[in-house]
């Protein structure tokens, strides 16, 4: 019953938004993130553990997930000339390593559901997390960064048989990637100094589309 299997899958991922506050550097403002919405790449080797079980390792990547969409000073007043940023400001890519376990709860329950195998699913893993510059137009730049942080993932799928070998396998998942953040680093082209903590979540709503090749 043991079957080791590799899968290859594109997908259709949607942030979910996140707000910043920090400290610049006598008064907390305000970064509103944009969502954004762009392909998945996901790769992965697992096996076929009984008639109802599986388990896999996946890696994937998605870049522009997520950017600066509207910087706010503490009174409340958006983009202001001063704050005025370039496109593409701490704008974040994103490398998951997850370890997931799939269930076919009818199967489960003895139920033949022919070339079709639902499944729910869960993981847990590893995130790493890039953010790029925020370069303000007619000031200086606030460093981006890379973090990692623990990532976890649950959904739900159907899993169709092409052949003995071959399954087409359509699933969703809400996928939390742990923080993004930035550097609290700042410079206008002199001197570097301080701010406060820049970190925000990371999260997606993904619907992907695979293929599995089962040995």
């Amino acid at each position: 019953m043991f079957s080791p299997y590799l899968r290859v899958d594109l997908g259709y991922s949607t942030t979910i938004d996140d707000d910043v506050r920090f400290l610049d550097p006598s008064e907390y403002d305000t970064l509103d993130m944009d969502r954004d919405s762009g392909e998945r790449y996901q790769i992965g080797v697992g096996a076929k553990l009984n008639d109802f079980i599986r388990a896999d390792i996946t890696v994937s990547y998605r870049d522009k997930m997520t950017e600066v969409g509207t910087y706010l000073d503490a009174d409340g007043i958006p983009n202001k000339a001063i704050n005025e940023i370039d496109d593409g400001a701490f704008q974040t890519s994103n490398w998951s390593t997850i370890l997931n376990i799939y269930v076919d709860p009818f199967r489960a329950a003895g139920l033949d559901t022919g070339a079709f195998s639902p499944y729910l699913q869960g993981g847990i893993g590893w995130a790493r997390n890039k953010t790029e510059d925020m370069k303000f137009t007619n000031a200086g730049t606030l460093f981006g960064d890379t973090h990692n942080d623990f990532a976890w993932q649950i959904g739900a799928g159907v899993l169709y048989s092409i052949t003995d070998h071959l399954k087409l396998d359509l699933s969703y998942r809400y996928l939390d990637m742990g923080e993004a953040r930035a550097s609290n680093s700042y410079t206008a082209g002199g001197p570097t100094f301080n701010v406060g903590d820049i970190d925000f979540d990371l999260k997606a709503h993904e619907v992907l589309l695979g293929l599995q090749y089962q040995y």
